[in-house]
């Protein structure tokens, strides 16, 4: 059954700031998955988002920061696109930056890294990296 989903204007952009460690991982997960379904995503679209936005905030947690830190993230919708993005000051990282993964060679054979980013752009209609007054900036964008 499809759900109403609610004008764009009636869903204006919310931020919020987490400490971002083990124990607070899936707060943070859960409060993404409920932006999402707020503004009217399905759970298709709800699924790859929570997916991407996993990866995404495991390799903050595990680089950006030795012992957590704080994440914002900042939840809009434009149109038919929910937008995501991911704001820290830890090490600046460019995930844009890593080539694919060569999916072709068995996993024990591969170099580490470089699959997280890989899921996300598959998974997602639009990912940008920006480095901003000293914050690591990734905006991921998912069309419904």
């Amino acid at each position: 059954m499809k759900q109403d989903i609610p004008d764009a204007k009636d869903f204006p952009p919310e931020s919020r700031v987490f400490l971002l460690n083990l124990q607070t991982f899936e707060d943070v997960m859960s409060y993404i998955e409920e932006r999402c379904r707020e503004a009217g995503c399905e759970e298709n679209v709800v699924y790859p988002i929570s997916v991407s936005s996993s990866e995404i905030l495991a390799n903050i947690e595990s680089y950006a920061y030795e012992n957590g830190g704080n994440v914002e993230i900042i939840t809009s919708r434009r149109e038919n696109k929910m937008i995501i993005t991911f704001k820290d000051s830890g090490k600046p990282f460019d995930p844009m930056s890593v080539e694919p993964p060569d999916i072709t060679v068995p996993p024990s054979e591969r170099e580490p890294g470089g699959l997280g980013i890989f899921i996300v752009r598959k998974l997602m209609n639009n990912v940008r990296y920006e480095y901003i007054d000293g914050h690591n900036v990734l905006t991921v964008e998912k069309e419904f």
